[in-house]
């Protein structure tokens, strides 16, 4: 795989005879592996959809495997293709809620989705605001992990220089999972909690029964304790975060996994910048909401420095790229800076500068690790991953069946696809609803280089239009300027007047502009540019002028911690969904308007 500091070859757009077959070749191996595997769990045996599978392989009541398919990979791989269906959550649903009955019995879930128990459970981060979907996680061999040990190995690496990272993450778990063995005595105990953290708990083998201890501790490259990660409140979590990371001279990486987090990780630095260096002056850790049960181990760790204060006030927190002055060892940052989460790049440009790459980590989620980064200069290149799991394509206009899916070796540049997994973990053909574009491959091993482009079904429709995420994207990036630059945004269908609008609700880097006013018309012309049903709708009198709505700064910040604390769950992945339909959400945004632009439709025919 390429390192950070490597630069990849340039894709290629079309597969030679020999990649073709190495590609076969390697999901063969895995499918081999995977049916091998999972065979025996609960799932496979049970589920209505694998039956023909598992008729075709010769299962018996027993479990066992017709070895002669076993052994001839291209048939395997046939009887996979032909027989298997698409699913979705509600397939498994009904065997993940054991987790969740009470009591929990080991019984009732040991093997239910693949071999032994899982490590932990993750639950998916709410985007839209629905129910989180859980997904049991196992621990897999080195081989079959090596997506995720690339990924924590980059993102936290130790210096040769004595330097530290700070790594903001959260080990807040939303439950604790207790399954009992037959005579009633604690078999497991699981934490429920959000990707990230459960990767780096089942990566470090953090069991929940030993967090006291892991309270307690602080790692030597990076610059918060352990303790920070186990403070819930979102604001609290950052503001510790920063303390500590200010107060380290030989910062040399920070990375908060999204670039949203980062932004509020930013603007957390800068507006308790006064509180924070009084802090590191007299060594005192303020009261804040949620950290009494860490204080002790947070109090161990932090220690007056007058010295390294007086430094820091010398520095212009109004300059460009000041963070280099706080730091002046910074050389990397970490935060996912592709499709929905551009937006906030130039915001954090005025904080790190021009010269600390910003990095990204892939395209990872709640059921499976999807991509790499491939080019770290374009934070919107990723490789797609065919070590650890079966990574297939639904062509975004095909009918949605299996039958219609195809594998990484027939996916075309320029196209758009639909991901569908069957994972290490025990999804078979799961409907992942992400929508990639196919860019070109790798000449190594020729896997597919991907642009992530939008979640299927994520647009807004108010008449005989479909908007997407990506068109609103374009959109707002063209008006961005016009605004006061754009840091972060939503749309959301706007039913105050008679003819409904698009409402683009928008935080923004700066002050509104004096040239504010123009950017509606900027916003209809690409909307016009990007959506010809749109631009007929409009000028047949079905839909409206857009409205822009500006909420006021800190919003979208305050959005996360409100989610953090309405569904008990860690700050790592909370996302603000691009098209907005649930009602709560939106009275949050439209209470925090402060600003809005319009135009007459007379303005605009």
């Amino acid at each position: 795989m390429t390192t950070i500091h490597e630069l990849p070859p340039q894709p290629i757009s079309s597969l030679t005879a020999e990649l073709v077959g190495s590609l076969k070749e390697r999901t063969q191996e895995v499918l081999s592996y995977l049916v091998k595997t999972n065979s025996i769990s609960t799932y496979f045996n049970d589920a209505a959809s694998l039956s023909h599978f598992r008729d075709v392989l010769g299962l018996t009541t027993q479990g066992q495997l017709d070895s002669e398919l076993l052994s001839k990979p291209d048939e395997l791989f046939g009887a996979y293709h032909n027989t298997v269906s698409l699913s979705e959550y509600s397939d498994y649903q009904p065997f993940v809620s054991r987790f969740f009955e009470e009591p929990c019995n080991t019984s009732a879930v040991e093997n239910l989705m693949a071999p032994g128990m899982p490590f932990f459970i993750v639950h998916s981060a709410c985007t839209s605001g629905a129910t989180p979907k859980s997904y049991p996680k196992y621990r897999h061999p080195e081989h079959m992990s090596t997506s995720t040990s690339h990924v924590m190995k980059a993102s936290n690496p130790v210096s040769k220089n004595g330097g530290k990272n700070c790594i903001v993450y959260s080990l807040v778990s939303r439950q604790v999972v207790t399954a009992l063995d037959a005579d009633g005595q604690v078999d497991r105990r699981m934490p429920v909690c959000i990707m990230s953290t459960g990767t780096v708990r089942m990566f470090n083998d953090m069991v929940v029964d030993r967090d006291p201890f892991y309270q307690t501790l602080k790692l030597p490259n990076n610059s918060s304790p352990l303790a920070v990660s186990y403070i819930s409140n979102y604001s609290s979590l950052l503001f510790v975060h920063a303390l500590f990371a200010v107060q380290e001279r030989q910062l040399e990486l920070i990375n908060a996994m999204f670039t949203t987090v980062f932004r509020d990780f930013c603007h957390t630095i800068r507006n308790k910048w006064d509180t924070i260096l009084d802090c590191i002056e007299s060594g005192k850790i303020p009261h804040l909401e949620g950290i009494d049960h860490v204080r002790e181990s947070l109090e161990r760790y932090f220690k007056g420095d007058p010295e390294r204060a007086a430094e820091l006030r010398t520095i212009d927190t109004n300059a460009p790229g000041w963070f280099t002055k706080v730091w002046p060892d910074l050389h990397t940052a970490f935060a996912i800076s592709s499709g929905p989460f551009v937006t906030p790049v130039p915001e954090i440009r005025k904080y790190i500068g021009p010269d600390v790459p910003l990095n990204t980590l892939g395209i990872t989620c709640s059921e499976a690790f999807l991509a790499l980064p491939y080019d770290q200069r374009d934070p919107n290149l990723y490789k797609v991953v065919g070590s650890d799991e079966i990574i297939e394509f639904l062509p975004e206009d095909a009918p949605e069946e299996s039958r219609y899916v195809i594998q990484t070796w027939k996916v075309e540049v320029g196209k758009r696809y639909e991901v569908i997994l069957t994972t290490r973990d025990g999804l078979w053909r799961f409907r992942l609803n992400d929508i990639v574009e196919v860019v070109g491959f790798d000449p190594r091993d020729g896997q597919p280089i991907i642009h992530y482009v939008q979640r299927r079904g994520g647009s807004l429709r108010v008449a005989n239009e479909a908007t997407t995420e990506d068109q609103f994207r374009q959109v707002v990036l063209s008006a961005s300027e016009l605004l006061g630059n754009v840091s972060e945004f939503c749309v959301a269908a706007d039913y105050r007047q008679t003819v409904p609008r698009y409402a683009f609700f928008v935080e923004l880097q700066d002050s509104i502009s004096t040239s504010a006013s123009s950017a509606v018309a900027q916003v209809q012309a690409a909307l016009f540019e990007q959506n010809d049903n749109y631009r007929t709708e409009t000028l047949a009198g079905k839909i409206g002028i857009p409205v822009i709505r500006v909420v006021r700064r800190g919003t979208f910040g305050e959005y996360r911690e409100w989610k953090v604390r309405k569904d008990n769950i860690a700050a790592g992945q909370i996302k603000v969904p691009t098209v907005v339909f649930n009602h709560e959400v939106l009275e949050f945004l439209e209470e925090r308007v402060t600003e809005e632009f319009s135009l007459p439709i007379t303005a605009m025919s």
